[in-house]
């Protein structure tokens, strides 16, 4: 019998503070906003939001109000910024958990200041602003004259201005300077950012007010080697917070000229060992390592075959004793060798931060 769970995260505390401790030193005085959207990147938002918050972060970034909410409601005190939408719907969720949103339409910014009005409170907000990168936010052009509208607002009142860069070395040193040309125009008291993660290892010239380190606070470099800064990298001496396991769920011998997996499939040229794992695409594990990618089995690299809804076999011939239940490393350190997080998003072309998302919230996960 296979003893629960079929998968799980065990997160390294120690890692993670050293992260944090890296981040201070690269950004000075710089505020830290650590930002726990996408469930912190599928470490768990709830769980690293508390750690970082008793290690002194009293500022999160989240993508949506029911985000902000879960982590208020988990007790971290410090500002929440939901960094992108929020509808309607959501506006009295934001003055009950006292959650800061973000504001980039007119529309957004008077019915906020309506239900401020009516509540009499004030709400706190970011504006964001589009300096290039073409997703959200208000153009770059016409941000002052929006900032200023926005400022007139009862019940409003401006805390921070954001934007978001491209990872384009290029394209970024333009949309710095942007946002420093509004930075100059407006009255001083207002936060300024741009940076995260690969902005902080990429320009110091980005870190302005304030950096919303991500995916760097779990020891995941945010981008390719060349779109970074390797002075700022060494730097930081990021060190991997998350590791992520499965389990053996069956063993059996395949004889040479049988196929393994769905569909058309190379036969086997010799007989082989094959476990086959809990866990598939349908948990989190991604299809694109069928035949392209290893796990780690009593410390030795085991080539991935096929992964299917459910399970994923692997061929482990020439390991002994390989037994249901056993332990198996998808993204981490066994023994001597290592499976990254930078592996995974070269064997499967996918972004470092999709596959880590992608980690199922049921999956427990545990400080180590």
């Amino acid at each position: 019998m296979i003893e629960s769970p079929l998968s799980w995260l065990e997160l390294n505390r120690a890692n993670l503070l050293h992260n944090l401790v890296g981040i201070r030193a690269l950004v000075g005085k710089t505020r830290i906003m650590a930002v726990v959207k996408a469930n912190a990147y599928g470490a768990g938002a709830v769980a690293v939001a508390q750690e970082l918050f008793a290690a002194g972060v009293d500022l999160f970034g989240v993508a949506s109000v029911r985000e902000g909410v879960e982590l208020r409601e988990s007790g971290i005190a410090g500002a929440i910024v939901c960094l992108t939408y929020f509808t309607r719907d959501e506006i009295d969720a934001l003055f009950e958990s006292d959650l800061t949103p973000a504001i980039f339409t007119v529309d957004a910014a008077h019915a906020l200041s309506e239900r401020a009005r009516a509540l009499n409170r004030r709400a706190r907000v970011w504006i964001k602003v589009d300096t290039g990168l073409g997703r959200i936010g208000v153009p770059f052009q016409v941000a002052r004259n929006f900032i200023e509208q926005i400022a007139r607002l009862d019940g409003l009142e401006i805390e921070g201005v954001f934007s978001t860069l491209t990872e384009n070395p290029a394209r970024d040193k333009i949309q710095i300077q942007r946002l420093n040309d509004l930075r100059r125009q407006l009255s001083e008291g207002v936060l300024f950012s741009i940076a995260s993660s690969n902005g902080i290892l990429s320009s110091r010239e980005s870190y302005l007010d304030v950096v919303r380190p991500g995916i760097m606070l779990l020891g995941v470099e945010p981008s390719d080697r060349a779109r970074m800064d390797m002075n700022l990298v060494r730097q930081a001496d990021l060190k991997p917070v998350v590791t992520w396991k499965t389990r053996v769920g069956f063993v059996k011998i395949v004889s040479r000229g049988e196929q393994i997996g769905y569909g058309v499939r190379p036969a086997l040229t010799n007989d082989a060992q094959i476990a086959t794992l809990t866990i598939g695409w349908a948990t989190g594990y991604p299809p694109a390592m069928s035949a392209r990618g290893h796990v780690l089995i009593q410390g030795r690299r085991c080539p991935v075959i096929a992964v299917s809804a459910n399970s994923t076999m692997v061929d482990v011939t020439g390991l002994s004793d390989v037994a249901i239940g056993e332990p198996v490393v998808l993204l981490g350190k066994q023994g001597g060798e290592e499976i990254s997080a930078v592996e995974l998003a070269r064997v499967t072309g996918e972004s470092v931060y999709r596959l880590l998302s992608a980690v199922p919230r049921d999956a427990p996960r545990t400080w180590v």
